[in-house]
């Protein structure tokens, strides 16, 4: 069993842009139904307004989180990620190519903005930098949603990704995404030094959710 009392910096092959177009697609299908069975989409709406008009959904990867939110609520999603890939999957949200670093909005354009399974990927710094300018361009809420690091999380998802991944990627970065994630007083601490006024929730089965609201 591995380490799991801190952070991996291991590499996960969807950090490497030069992978084949093939295995992007695939895993982001796999992590579509990831989102959907196992909690992702759910993380979000539970804590997403009901009134809620405008939402950002950085690093949005494949943009099923937010094409799911255009389908269950009644509002706009703007999908941006560095990724042309993924952008291309958008169907009923409005793509854009974009640093989440740097996020090419004003302050307060959006009444919501939400990041899912994003910050695993990310240094510390990095995360602190990013919520920063969610929080920015935010007029209402900002909803990040990523695993919680812990060995039942580890186990399953190695299980599971054995059992039926086709993917490549996913087969790869499953086990290692946990690895990479974070425990309740890590998020804690991004926040703080990101200077938002965060809480961190947990969501079942395996997720955490850091929620500020302005």
């Amino acid at each position: 069993m591995p380490d799991l009392s801190v952070r991996s910096s291991e590499m996960e092959l969807m950090d490497d842009p030069s992978r084949p177009d093939s295995e992007f697609a695939e895993a982001y299908s796999e992590l579509s139904a990831v989102n959907k069975h196992l909690g992702g989409i759910r993380a979000v709406e539970r804590f997403l307004p009901e009134n809620a008009k405008s939402v950002l959904d950085v690093a949005a990867g494949g943009c099923d989180v937010g094409e799911a939110l255009v389908k269950s609520r009644n509002c706009r999603v703007v999908s941006l990620d560095m990724n042309s890939r993924g952008l291309k999957r958008a169907e009923r949200t409005v793509p854009v190519a974009g640093d989440a670093l740097q996020l090419p909005f004003a302050d307060g354009t959006f009444d919501a903005v939400i990041c899912s399974l994003t910050f695993h990927h990310l240094p510390n710094e990095a995360c602190v930098s990013v919520l920063r300018e969610m929080w920015r361009v935010t007029r209402r809420v900002v909803i990040v949603n990523d695993l919680h690091r812990n060995r039942v999380a580890h186990a399953s998802i190695r299980i599971l990704s054995a059992l039926f991944s086709r993917s490549t990627m996913f087969r790869n970065d499953a086990a290692a995404s946990v690895r990479k994630a974070f425990r309740p007083g890590e998020l804690d601490a991004i926040a703080e030094q990101a200077g938002v006024p965060a809480r961190v929730y947990r969501s079942f089965p395996y997720r955490l959710v850091v929620v500020a609201e302005k």
